[in-house]
């Protein structure tokens, strides 16, 4: 037995020092066939030269086209040094990964569209169709009619937006979308956790009271909570931003059959994109009616909705009751007594606002590319989309998550608070939540007029049949968005 273990292990050794020599001649032959094809690595420092922009101004300084160039960009036949070319070549079988860009996927267009010139020729040579001085020209108004010079910064095949090579090449994308996804992450970061102490705070406290039974809601006094115009806005933006997730997440996913599932009813990407715009301009335009509505108050006579009590602007206290909430929400404090609006109703309203200007001014930047770009750098469009779209997320995601868990998953408001809906609340719970309110109506002798009675059950099957669809659409289309994730290219 020993003598077979031993010739064994000098077989295996012989073995591996025999084969050694010829593996590594493959290895040596390997390395030596790449580099005398030209193309053993094409990230290679070596292929690359410093920038030759030269900035007129701070927007070229910020703008695309800082970082090196690859060294033959700028020779009338970019493939001239490269031995394994040949002109009926793949374009991706070198390339790969140039095709992840809207143009390639989501158009007709291939790379010898723009390419056109035979032999193909670097960017940075006067003789290639994409060559910057006529870009537009001759390679963007060949689908964009009427494209101007402006157009043709525009990066086709931009990287990706975080990478370090976008920080040295395009500042303007880099820090606007990392100050944007910074964002983001706050915003989640703070209120997951949150969300989750405040769901199982509750849990434990109905827990608590399942035993002495709950009181049947829909059977006190009802006030007043949001008047008929308040409760008008709130539906139009229900409705608008939903159309806008559908068809948002339709266009951003249309590679995958989720995305071209949910642009079905539109009549597909196209149809998507169309009604996509469409709402987008009706939510600005009730945006900017709300604003002028607002600027009115606060020169006229009804200054109250931005001084005071029923006031949505931020004050002191309110950052003195997130700090108590957080306490109470571990046993720590009482819970904070609130007035008319608690401080996260405040924070989703001014939410909607730096939303609205951060998806509306770069949804108009991207609405018509020609007109864009007839006035700002085509670049801008790169910074509007990346831009947009993680505000975007943003936007579904905390609705989604977090603000439908305050009106519906937490088991105060379970399976839906529909005062929004009708615009009335139970005296009862209102003294609960908004005991501050309640005292302050009565004081000023308000409370009787704010008494209303009960909508008619119709109605409140409508109220409440509409609101869960928004629920139920807003999981579905988180869901989707989660599992289909892995599936982008863009």
């Amino acid at each position: 037995m020993t003598l077979f273990l031993t010739t064994r292990r000098h077989f295996i050794r012989s073995l591996f020092f025999g084969l050694l020599p010829v593996l590594c001649s493959l290895m040596l032959f390997s390395a030596s066939a790449s580099a005398e094809s030209g193309v053993e690595d094409p990230n290679d420092p070596s292929l690359f030269i410093p920038s030759q922009k030269s900035n007129r101004n701070w927007l070229d300084a910020i703008g695309p086209g800082q970082g090196p160039v690859r060294r033959n960009s700028t020779k009338a036949d970019v493939h001239e040094s490269v031995d394994s070319f040949y002109h009926a070549r793949y374009c991706l079988s070198c390339h790969e990964g140039q095709q992840n860009n809207l143009h390639y996927a989501r158009t007709e267009l291939v790379c010898r569209d723009c390419h056109i010139s035979k032999p193909v020729a670097g960017i940075h040579n006067p003789n290639a169709a994409a060559f910057a001085e006529h870009r537009h020209e001759r390679v963007c108004a060949r689908c964009h009619e009427g494209a101007g010079p402006r157009m043709g910064s525009y990066v086709v095949h931009e990287r990706r937006p975080w990478s370090k090579y976008t920080r040295e090449d395009f500042p303007a994308l880099f820090w606007s979308t990392v100050l944007i996804m910074a964002l983001a992450v706050g915003v989640f970061v703070f209120f997951m956790p949150y969300t989750a102490a405040w769901a199982w705070r509750e849990a434990r406290h109905h827990m608590k009271i399942r035993p002495e039974g709950r009181k049947v809601p829909g059977k006190g006094l009802l006030v007043e909570r949001f008047t008929p115009s308040e409760r008008w806005t709130h539906t139009i933006l229900i409705i608008c931003f939903m159309a806008l997730s559908v068809t948002g997440v339709a266009w951003m996913y249309i590679e995958t059959g989720f995305g071209k599932a949910l642009a079905w009813p539109f009549g597909g990407a196209e149809g998507a994109v169309w009604v996509h715009r469409l709402f987008g301009l009706i939510l600005m335009t009730v945006f900017i009616v709300h604003i002028g509505y607002m600027i009115r108050s606060a020169v006229g006579k009804n200054r109250g909705l931005l001084t005071g009590p029923d006031s949505l602007v931020w004050t002191w206290s309110d950052f003195k009751a997130v700090h108590q909430h957080m306490a109470w929400l571990f046993g720590r404090r009482e819970h904070p007594v609130f007035d008319r609006w608690s401080w996260w109703q405040k924070f989703d309203y001014w939410a909607v606002w730096w939303g609205l200007v951060i998806v509306g001014s770069t949804g108009l930047v991207m609405f018509d590319s020609v007109l864009t770009t007839s006035v700002l750098p085509g670049w801008m469009m790169n910074v509007a989309r990346w831009v947009h779209k993680v505000e975007a997320i943003l936007a579904m995601g905390h609705l989604f998550i977090v603000h439908f868990f305050i009106e519906s998953y937490r088991p105060s408001a379970f399976p839906l608070n529909a005062h929004i809906f009708h615009g009335a609340a139970e005296l009862e719970a209102l003294e609960q939540e908004h005991p501050a309110w309640i005292e302050r109506m009565r004081a000023e002798g308000k409370l009787e007029e704010r008494i209303i009675t009960q909508p008619p059950r119709a109605v409140q099957i409508a109220f409440f049949g509409f609101g869960l669809s928004m629920v139920g659409l807003g999981l579905l289309l988180l869901l989707g968005m989660l599992v289909f994730a892995v599936d982008l290219s863009l």
